[in-house]
């Protein structure tokens, strides 16, 4: 009986802990805040219209090509079982 009150203050006591107010630094997040903006080499790179000059358009093509073929999904073969217990289907 006594084991079973103890159990149910500590319950109690827990229940009523969690229900307290919890309070956030003013500097929160500034930390995650600084680093994001630290990886921004150009921040108003995007309002520039202006193209880039100086560049081989030949060169550029091919890197968007190479880029653009990197979403493609090429056939999937199942030659081999994809359930690795070691049988092979086909």
């Amino acid at each position: 009986m006594t084991r079973l009150l103890g159990i149910l203050i500590a319950t109690a006591g827990l229940m009523v802990g969690a229900c307290s107010p919890t309070t956030i630094s003013p500097n929160w997040g500034t930390a995650y805040q600084q680093m994001r903006a630290s990886q921004i080499l150009n921040p108003t790179a995007g309002e520039d219209l202006m193209p880039v000059e100086g560049q081989d358009g030949k060169a550029n093509a091919t890197a968007m090509n190479t880029y653009r073929k990197t979403f493609e999904k090429p056939d999937a073969e199942f030659t081999r079982s994809i359930v690795s217990s070691g049988v092979q289907t086909k």
